[in-house]
């Protein structure tokens, strides 16, 4: 180890233990953090601070004039990295300025008063640790009641399944799920509940195999309980605003980094940075319009986990990984 490699493991202590804690393991972790960083005394934002993987290798990339604030709307990893990023490895004075959030991170648009953005990153995964606490509800693999919200605010699973119409919980699992059967299992809800309030994972799961082939049954109940969470936590609608937002409070040369995990997330990022990608009217001088593109796209094709993430980590075979850069 060279001299240089000793002092960033003295000053970030923790960043070598990126991969070790509870949660998961940071997806694509270098390579999103180095095409995020382009000035080490920049604000940064992390959208989705989940266990602080990709957050502690950040914060090893900044010097003492950079920011890091963190968004996360689930209290508990709010909590976790209070001790994982600002306890003990704090005492270094030189160290980046830490902020964290517990929000979601659409509220980043705003929350920097006026001050430029050098960086956001946006790892769109539901974290392991979200799906092994049971009392969650996000996981077909316990029994639980039907939450599925990451933070304490809106409506839970419980709610939509006990209160929308037949129609409309069609709608939600055949736009957020793509599910084929999503008509039938919609009924079959519906039916359920008449008799009496759906409370449980367990009830759920039983209403879909009863509507489903058992040839594709983990299929279809990963696409209904992925149609749930992202319908109470309006995971789209809050990605959409964002990007269609945060170029407007990021500076010149600054990157927007998106990871996705299924078909829906990936489109709209590709169809966000394309359109933005394209001339727009965006300023004026002496009543003259000056059209020029907000972003420029940086990854023409998806960064994908290479083969050796790929055994280490199962979970990251979905990961797409697409950048733009402020114009």
């Amino acid at each position: 180890m060279n001299d240089k490699s000793k002092k960033r493991k003295k000053k970030f202590l923790y960043i070598e233990d990126a991969a070790e804690y509870d949660y998961h393991l940071p997806v694509l972790l270098r390579e999103a953090v180095d095409l995020l960083i382009t000035r080490k005394d920049g604000i940064y934002i992390d959208g989705t601070l989940g266990g602080g993987g990709h957050a502690a290798e950040i914060i090893g990339r900044l010097n003492y004039g950079g920011t890091l604030i963190a968004f996360d709307k689930d209290e508990e990893a709010i909590k976790y990295n209070r001790v994982r990023l600002m306890g003990e490895n704090r005492t270094n004075t030189g160290m980046p300025k830490i902020v964290l959030v517990n929000e979601s991170f659409d509220k980043a648009c705003s929350i920097t008063e006026g001050k430029a953005i050098s960086g956001i990153l946006l790892d769109l995964g539901v974290s392991s640790r979200q799906f092994d606490v049971a009392e969650r509800g996000f996981s077909y693999r316990y029994d639980s009641n039907i939450d599925m919200r990451f933070g304490r605010k809106g409506e839970s699973a419980e709610t939509i399944l006990n209160t929308y119409s037949e129609e409309h919980i069609a709608d939600l699992l055949r736009q957020y799920g793509e599910e084929p059967k999503a008509r039938q299992i919609a009924k079959s809800i519906v039916s359920f509940r008449r008799v009496s309030p759906l409370k449980s994972t367990g009830e759920l799961i039983k209403i879909i195999q009863e509507s489903s082939n058992p040839k594709y049954l983990n299929r279809t109940l990963s696409r209904v309980f992925q149609a749930l969470r992202i319908a109470v936590n309006n995971e789209l609608e809050v990605l959409e605003y964002t990007l269609n937002n945060i170029a407007n409070v990021m500076e010149k040369g600054g990157r927007i980094v998106v990871i996705s995990y299924h078909s829906l997330e990936d489109r709209i990022v590709k169809q966000a940075f394309k359109k933005q990608s394209q001339v727009q009217h965006r300023d004026s001088i002496y009543g003259q319009p000056l059209d020029y593109p907000a972003l420029k796209v940086v990854t023409k094709n998806p960064v994908v986990p290479s083969d050796e993430e790929l055994v280490r980590n199962p979970r990251s075979r979905s990961a797409k990984l697409r950048a733009a850069e402020r114009m």
